[in-house]
């Protein structure tokens, strides 16, 4: 009896495994439920594309502002002896265009020390890493023996690197020509460190080398705005035999200095006072009665004390049609600090 009942368990057992294994097959043999693919109208994906570019046009012209952290390099404590570039003198000049590309900085493997001071006092020096956003001063270095185009790079008088050579060779002249011969630029610095080992990246943000200055300066007993938000410029299709000239004396896409003045303009039943906005002594459009409300107040103390308005243009377009657009901080993003400050610097 004991002899038929193991018989009987073994059956068992086996028919199970059998039927297990036929599931499996089954269940493998058996077609999968796909989701249906997610198709997208060529309207959204337009819009997805323009909206791309327009952020990214945005961030050029956000005057030094960066989107993503670079990859760090390993620097070492080590310094080089062979030769020390001149230090920056005064302030610096500021560039005169706003529209940037962001470039790289060499040789920080030699400025470990300096980096770690430099961000001793801003940021915490950790393992975790830090980033930093301070002004740097770019300083023609002919003297180098290694390369007489060479920019050196400073940061609160610390020197942190040079401009890269290919860099270096289109900017030393254009910087050596300025008043001072030093630019100043913002920059963003980035540290990690571990005991002796520094990793760390320097980045500028400079304009192109023929818009460090600007292209039709005015008298130094003008008030300069400083650069600002973009601010579009209406009407110019009523001044474009003024701008087209314009567009032939400076190509598109370079900024220039514009004045700004107040007007009264006549209108059916009222008028009402508005920003005109003059290029080399012409008339180019006006300022929306939004934007006037932004800047009629500076207008009209700097005229009341005898003065010109200028700010940062960017001039666009061809013989059919023009684009004028202004790059300047607003009335009311300035402190009374820094208000006081913009008119003593222009008297």
């Amino acid at each position: 009896m004991e002899f038929v009942l193991v018989i009987a368990f073994i059956a068992l057992v086996v028919w199970a495994g059998s039927r297990s294994q036929q599931k499996s097959k089954t269940a493998r043999s058996a077609p999968t439920q796909q989701q249906p693919p997610v198709i997208r109208d060529q309207a959204s994906v337009q819009k997805e594309s323009e909206l791309r570019t327009e952020i990214e046009q945005s961030v050029q012209r956000d005057f030094g502002r960066w989107t993503s952290s670079p990859e760090l390099r390993r620097v070492d404590a080590k310094k080089s002896t062979d030769h020390v570039p001149p230090a920056p003198v005064g302030e610096g000049k500021e560039a005169w265009s706003p529209r940037t590309t962001q470039l790289e900085v060499a040789g920080e493997w030699y400025r470990a020390a300096d980096l770690r001071k430099l961000f001793t006092k801003h940021a915490k020096v950790s393992e975790s890493g830090a980033e930093i956003r301070l002004p740097a001063v770019l300083v023609p270095d002919a003297a180098n023996p290694y390369d007489d185009k060479g920019v050196a790079v400073f940061v609160e008088r610390l020197h942190v690197g040079y401009m890269e050579r290919p860099d270096a060779a289109r900017y030393h002249d254009a910087i050596a020509g300025l008043p001072g011969s030093q630019l100043v630029v913002t920059s963003r610095q980035w540290l990690r460190a571990s005991g002796d080992d520094t990793w760390a990246r320097v980045t500028v943000s400079v304009p192109p080398a023929d818009q460090l200055q600007c292209p039709n300066p005015f008298g130094l007993d003008c008030v300069s705005l400083p650069p600002g938000s973009t601010i579009q410029v209406t009407k110019e299709e009523e001044h474009m035999e003024h701008l087209v000239p314009l567009l032939d004396r400076y190509g598109s896409e370079t900024v220039v200095a514009a004045r700004l003045r107040s007007i009264t303009e006549q209108r059916p039943r009222s008028t009402v006072d508005l920003v005109a906005v003059d290029i080399d002594g012409e008339q180019v459009g006006v300022l929306s009665t939004t934007q006037t409300a932004n800047f009629l107040p500076i207008v009209r103390r700097a005229e009341s004390e005898g003065r010109h308005v200028y700010c940062r243009a960017t001039l666009r377009g061809n013989s059919l049609k023009a684009d004028v657009a202004l790059h300047a901080r607003k009335v009311h993003e300035l402190d009374e600090d820094q208000l006081e400050k913009l008119f003593a610097s222009s008297s």
